[in-house]
C-alpha cells in the first residue's frame, strides 16, 4: 500500500510539475536552441572572415609584386643607362690615336692633360692608360702612375672585348670598364680603363619609398638607394656585417621577410639577376598597406555577416511573434467584442454631452454678443435721463434714437448668430470701412473716456469701400476695440491706435493697444479661449471666434500678434469695385 502511494505521489508530482512549468521548459529549450544557433553562426562567420582575409591579403601582395616589378625594371634600366655612358666613353677614348703614340713612343704631358679633361667632361672618377702588363703609364690623376689592374680586366681589353668589374678603392665603390688600344698596324698595344663612382650615379636617382638593392656576385649590397644598407652581406658569413633581412615563418603562399633596418617592418622581396650589370637587383615591398586593405575588406565582410545575422534573428523573432499573435487572436477577438459594446455605450453618452456643449456654446455666444449693444443702450439711457433732468430735450432725443438703433442692432445680431450656427450666408453690401470704424469709435467713446484711454486714429477721408454686412462688420470692429479697452485696464500708459490703409487692392485695419499682450496669440481665435475672468460677462471667449468667422465669410483675414508695447489685431478685406457711402 505504501509503495502504491509513493508511486502515485511521484506520478502526480511529475504531472503537476509539467503542468506548472511548461513555459519554463519552453524557455530553456529556446535558450539552448538560440545559443547553439548563435555559436554555429559565429564559428562560420569567423571561418569566412579568416578566408576572406587570407584571399584579400594574397591578392594585395600580388598587386604589390606587379607594381614592385615595374619599379625594379625602372631602377635596373636607369642604372644600365648610366653604365652605358661610360661604356661608350671607354670605346671613344680607346680609338684616340694619341693613346697609341703614348703606348709605343712614350707618355707626354699632353696625354695626361687630355685624360684629365675627359674625366672632367664626362664625370668619370678616373681614366687610366695601361700597358699590356696592366701597369698604369698615364692617368687623369698623376699619383696613380705605376699601379696595376686585375688580370681579368686587362685580359678582356687585350682580347678586343669590353671588360667590366666592380671594385672598392679607398672606400669608393667603383665600376670599371676596359678597352684595348690598337696601333696603326691593328695590334692591341695596351688598354684604357674608365672608373666611375657609384655614389655619384646614385645621387641622380629619384626618391623612392621602396628599398632597392643591387647585390654583386660575392653577396654584398654594392648599390642601394639607402646609404646605410651599402656593403652589407646577404649571406650567412659571420665575419661580415649582415643585411637586416630575416625570413619569417608562417603558412602563407608568398615568402615574407622581417626587415629591421628602421624598426620592425614586414616585407616581400623581389629579385632579378641582371647579366648586363653582373648584379642581382632586389626590391623590398612593405606589406603594411596590403594588410590594412585586407583588414578593411574583412571588417566590411564581418559587418555584412553581422547584418545578415541580425536580419536572420529579426526574421526568427518575427515568426515567433506571428505565432504568438495567432495564439492570442481568439482571446483578443472576444475582448474586442466586449470593448466594442462598451464603446458604443460611451459614444451614445458622448453624443448627448456634445449636444449640451453645443447648446452651451450657442448661449454663450448670444450672451457675449448682446452684452455690447445692451451696454450701449444703458449708456445712452443714462445720458438721456440726465439730459431730460436738465431740460435738454434735443440731446435726449438723439440718445433715444441711438437706443432704437441698438435695439435694431440686437435684432440683426440674433439673426447673424442664427446664420452662424446654421452656416448660412447673410447678404452683403458695399459699405465704407472708414465710416464703420469711425462710428464704432464714437459708440465706444464713453467707455474709452471712462477708462482713461488716449485714442490715436489715422482714417482716410474716402469711404474705403468693401463688400460686407454693415452690422456684422461693425460688430467685428467693436469687438476689437472692446478687447483693447479690457487689455489696458491695468496699464500705466493707455493708448489705442487705429490705422486704416489700402494697398494692392486690399483694405487693412490695424488696432493696437499698450496692454500686457497675449500669452498664446495662435489660440486667440479658438472658441472659449479668453484671458479675462471666467464666468464674467466679458470672459466667455466667443467674441474673437465669431469675429474671425465673420471676416472669413467676407473673404478677408483676421490675425493677431504681440508687439513691443502690447497686442495688435489686423483685419484685411478686399476692396470693392463700387462704393456706397454709409
Amino acid at each position: 500500500m505504501s509503495e502504491f502511494s509513493d508511486g502515485f505521489a511521484c506520478k502526480y508530482h511529475s504531472a503537476l510539475t509539467r503542468h506548472r512549468y511548461p513555459k519554463t521548459r519552453k524557455l530553456a529549450v529556446l535558450i539552448r536552441t538560440l545559443t547553439f544557433s548563435i555559436g554555429l553562426y559565429l564559428t562560420l562567420s569567423i571561418g569566412v572572415s579568416v578566408w576572406i582575409y587570407q584571399n584579400a591579403f594574397q591578392a594585395e601582395l600580388a598587386a604589390d609584386r606587379i607594381r614592385g616589378d615595374v619599379r625594379l625594371s625602372e631602377a635596373t634600366s636607369r642604372l644600365r643607362g648610366q653604365f652605358d655612358v661610360y661604356r661608350a666613353l671607354a670605346n671613344l677614348v680607346a680609338h684616340d690615336p694619341e693613346l697609341d703614340d703614348a703606348l709605343t713612343i712614350g707618355v707626354s704631358d699632353d696625354i695626361k692633360l687630355k685624360l684629365s679633361r675627359l674625366k672632367l667632361t664626362y664625370g668619370a672618377w678616373k681614366i687610366d692608360l695601361v700597358d699590356p702588363m696592366g701597369l698604369v703609364i698615364a692617368s687623369s690623376d698623376p699619383p696613380r702612375r705605376g699601379r696595376s689592374y686585375s688580370t681579368g680586366l686587362i685580359s678582356a681589353a687585350l682580347n678586343g672585348r669590353l671588360g667590366q668589374e666592380q671594385a672598392v678603392e679607398d672606400g669608393h665603390r667603383l665600376i670599371r670598364f676596359s678597352r684595348g688600344v690598337r696601333s696603326e698596324a691593328g695590334n692591341i698595344v695596351g688598354g684604357v680603363i674608365i672608373s666611375t663612382s657609384l655614389a655619384s650615379l646614385e645621387f641622380e636617382w629619384p626618391v623612392s619609398p621602396e628599398t632597392i638593392l643591387f647585390v654583386d656576385q660575392a653577396g654584398f649590397t654594392f648599390s642601394a638607394n639607402r646609404p646605410e644598407l651599402l656593403l652589407l652581406s646577404t649571406s650567412e658569413d659571420p665575419e661580415s656585417a649582415r643585411l637586416p633581412l630575416f625570413l619569417k615563418g608562417g603558412f602563407t603562399a608568398v615568402q615574407l621577410w622581417q626587415f629591421t633596418s628602421d624598426g620592425m617592418v614586414e616585407v616581400q622581396v623581389l629579385s632579378r639577376f641582371v647579366p648586363y650589370l653582373d648584379m642581382t637587383a632586389q626590391i623590398l615591398l612593405d606589406t603594411a598597406q596590403a594588410r590594412s586593405t585586407a583588414q578593411l575588406r574583412t571588417m566590411l565582410a564581418a559587418a555584412l555577416l553581422l547584418v545578415i545575422g541580425l536580419i536572420g534573428t529579426v526574421f526568427m523573432q518575427q515568426r515567433r511573434r506571428l505565432a504568438l499573435e495567432s495564439q492570442h487572436s481568439a482571446t483578443l477577438e472576444a475582448r474586442v467584442e466586449t470593448r466594442t459594446a462598451e464603446l458604443r455605450a460611451a459614444q451614445d453618452e458622448l453624443v448627448e454631452t456634445s449636444k449640451l456643449a453645443a447648446l452651451g456654446r450657442l448661449s454663450a455666444g448670444i450672451s457675449h454678443e448682446l452684452n455690447q449693444p445692451l451696454a450701449v443702450i444703458l449708456n445712452f439711457a443714462e445720458n438721456g435721463r440726465r439730459f431730460l433732468e436738465k431740460k435738454r430735450v434735443d440731446k435726449a432725443f438723439g440718445n433715444f434714437v441711438e437706443i432704437s438703433n441698438q435695439i435694431r442692432r440686437i435684432t440683426r445680431i440674433i439673426g447673424n448668430l442664427r446664420a452662424f450656427a446654421r452656416q448660412e450666408v447673410s447678404p452683403s453690401d458695399f459699405v465704407g470701412l472708414s465710416g464703420i470704424t469711425s462710428r464704432s469709435l464714437h459708440l465706444m467713446e464713453d467707455d474709452l473716456s471712462e477708462a482713461g484711454i488716449h485714442v490715436t486714429q489715422d482714417l482716410p477721408d474716402v469711404p474705403v469701400p468693401v463688400l460686407a454686412g454693415k452690422v456684422r462688420l461693425e460688430q467685428v470692429v467693436l469687438n476689437l476695440v472692446s478687447n483693447a479697452v479690457d487689455a489696458m485696464q491695468n496699464s500705466e500708459e493707455k493708448v489705442l491706435s487705429v490705422v486704416l490703409s489700402t494697398a494692392d487692392g486690399r483694405a487693412q485695419l490695424t488696432v493696437s493697444d499698450t496692454g500686457s499682450g497675449i500669452k498664446e496669440p495662435d489660440r486667440v481665435f479658438e472658441p472659449f479661449y479668453t484671458t479675462k475672468e471666467l464666468g464674467s460677462s466679458k470672459g466667455l471667449g466667443m467674441g474673437l471666434a465669431l469675429s474671425y468667422g465673420i471676416v472669413k465669410r467676407f473673404g478677408g483675414q483676421l490675425s493677431c500678434r504681440n508687439i513691443q508695447s502690447g497686442a495688435q489685431f489686423t483685419m484685411t478685406l478686399p476692396l470693392a469695385e463700387q462704393t456706397d457711402d454709409t
